[in-house]
């Protein structure tokens, strides 16, 4: 890819449509759910399905899409992919005769989430040099955070003026921009050897069933119970496909992950510090709104607003995150992000019905600050950890790193929830109040060890940015 800075700058709006569009609508319609509910006339469990097929295709095809652009070059990926999703968003609520018809579209919405997401990170990492990608990078997790943060407010209102069509809709002006701006400005990068050259799809439908299996086991976790019959099959069928994956990339002629990339130590410890790091960080999203809802007793427009607090400054940390990584290597912004996540998770043991907002507001902007520090030089320290070759692979490593830990989070926040506060239900007989926040408390403790897990995983790499060789 060409390195001047202007056309740097146009490929940075090409991976900035990219994540604007696919994040904004993980979140964004969700608060349409009981509305498309109603007009199906199915149950609320069915229509779940809508949010969880959006995360699980893309849990089992970043890798396959990673590996796909690099071979087949990045520049045919982002025009399959902004052209996927926009049709997907465009048809969804066209074709949506019913509830099963508008899930498949929502799914392959999500393969264009996948086509999209699994090379934005890498396509970053390709255009800057080794001086500035790190704050290329953070700059990059800005979009993200405000596709995210965006959904439900964007969301909302286009809900409550026009009907749940317009958020399908909301996201195709960003495919369209991303469109031309990839025919107009992003070389030609497609592998003349990309026909001598296969996919391991063997290995790619492996890992698709493990991954799968997980985030379905996780995301019914809370139903079905952690001793459950269908939450030990999944983690059976996880066990096996996943042997099988690892089987399968040992003796594959072209593997799909070749795994010695994990013998290096800053790429396989990043990576897992990178799922810790966003379970905390979706343990503490998913929390929140029960706790300012039904402990302070706010309305969710009120909620929606201070639960901004942790994107907003997470949009400010991230550059300097990411900068303070090119300057002085992974550890310094990592370890400070980390410890400020774990110093949230701490806080997050004094709230009671009578704690301030301006502290409530506090400990989220610490979350922001510690995702935003942290996320950026990891990010830099995996991508910069992998081959120039296996860039499309690594971003897609990371991409389905941060979907499992997001899974995680989400399962992990429910479970604990529940299972504690029947705990405090039972040993003490308390009005329902103090025992959701006894529970809550016990829930942030796991995200605190979490933390603290990956701080120490992060030391243990090397701090200078290490020869790809």
């Amino acid at each position: 890819m060409e390195n001047n800075k202007s056309s740097k700058w146009w490929i940075f709006t090409i991976t900035s449509m990219a994540n604007l569009a696919a994040s904004f609508s993980i979140n964004s319609l969700n608060l349409a759910l009981p509305t498309i509910a109603k007009d199906f006339g199915v149950s609320q469990g069915a229509v779940s399905w809508l949010a969880l097929v959006y995360s699980l295709i893309p849990c089992c095809t970043l890798l396959i899409c990673g590996k796909m652009a690099d071979l087949f070059g990045y520049k045919r990926q982002y025009l399959v992919g902004f052209s996927f999703f926009a049709i997907a968003s465009m048809l969804a609520p066209i074709f949506s005769y019913n509830l099963l018809t508008l899930i498949i579209l929502r799914a392959l919405q999500g393969f264009g989430y996948s086509m999209l997401i699994s090379i934005t990170q890498a396509t970053i990492s390709k255009t800057f040099e080794d001086n500035e990608r790190g704050k290329a990078l953070g700059v990059n997790a800005v979009f993200v955070s405000v596709g995210l943060a965006s959904g439900p407010t964007i969301g909302g209102l286009l809900l409550a003026h026009f009907s749940w069509y317009s958020i399908f809709y909301f996201c195709i002006p960003f495919c369209i921009i991303g469109l031309i701006a990839t025919l107009i400005v992003m070389p030609e990068d497609t592998n003349k050897e990309a026909g001598k050259r296969q996919i391991d799809w063997l290995g790619g439908l492996y890992f698709a069933i493990a991954i799968g299996t997980l985030a379905i086991g996780l995301n019914f976790s809370d139903e079905w119970g952690w001793i459950s019959t269908p939450f030990s099959i999944c983690v059976v069928i996880f066990a096996v496909s996943f042997s099988l994956f690892i089987w399968r990339e040992k003796t594959a002629e072209a593997p799909l992950m070749p795994l010695q990339l994990f013998k290096n130590r800053t790429f396989s410890r990043a990576n897992v510090t990178c799922a810790l790091s966003y379970t905390t960080q979706q343990l503490t999203t998913y929390l929140f709104p029960f706790f300012l809802i039904n402990i302070l007793l706010l309305k969710s427009d009120k909620s929606g607003l201070i639960l901004l607090a942790s994107p907003v400054v997470m949009m400010i940390a991230s550059p300097l995150g990411g900068s303070l990584s090119d300057k002085y290597g992974t550890r310094l912004p990592a370890v400070v992000g980390l410890s400020l996540i774990a110093l949230n998770c701490v806080l997050v043991g004094f709230f009671s019905e009578n704690v301030s907002l301006l502290f409530v507001i506090l400990v989220l902007g610490l979350l922001g600050a510690g995702n935003g520090l942290s996320v950026s030089a990891i990010n830099s320290a995996i991508l910069s950890s992998a081959p120039k070759d296996y860039s499309g692979v690594a971003s897609g490593m990371l991409a389905t790193m941060r979907n499992i830990g997001q899974t995680l989070g989400t399962a992990l926040g429910s479970v604990m929830l529940i299972t504690r506060e029947a705990h405090y239900e039972q040993v003490t007989g308390s009005d329902k109040s103090t025992i959701y926040l006894l529970a809550q408390r016990d829930t942030f403790f796991i995200g605190f060890v979490l933390a603290l897990l990956g701080i120490l995983l992060i030391m243990q790499i090397p701090n200078k940015k290490i020869s790809k060789n």
